[in-house]
This record gives C-alpha cells, structure tokens and sequence, in this order.
C-alpha cells in the first residue's frame, strides 16, 4: 500500500482479531497493530503522518543555522 509516497505492508496475524502493519521512513522501520484491516491501515497512516511531521521538524544538528 501507499501513503504519502510510503509504501506500507498491512498483514493478517495468527489471531483472529490481529492486524499488523510496518513500514520504513528514512531507514527507520515503523510498526504497530490493529483490531481489524481498517483499523491497522489507520494506525499506519497516523504513524506515517507522526513520522513525516517528526523528520520535518527535526532540528538541524550541524550548526549551519546558528
């Protein structure tokens, strides 16, 4: 699947009510789980969005901006 131009894998777990999805963003590999299909793909997508948001305002640790 893909969201924000990040691909993610959303995957049936042993138990019956068990969803799990993962996905990598700047080398990082992200996951989590869910009740139903629907509710791992929401996860996900939350996650991607923290993630984005995350890199996007990580500071710049080089010292070029002070």
């Amino acid at each position: 699947m893909l969201y924000r131009g990040i691909k993610y894998s959303v995957v049936q777990g042993i138990g019956r009510y068990h969803w799990k999805w993962a996905a990598t963003i700047s080398g990082t590999e992200i996951s989590g789980d869910g009740i139903t299909r629907d509710d791992a793909i929401s996860n996900a997508e939350r996650a991607i969005d923290r993630a984005i948001q995350r890199h996007r305002l990580k500071p710049d640790l080089d010292g070029e901006d002070r």
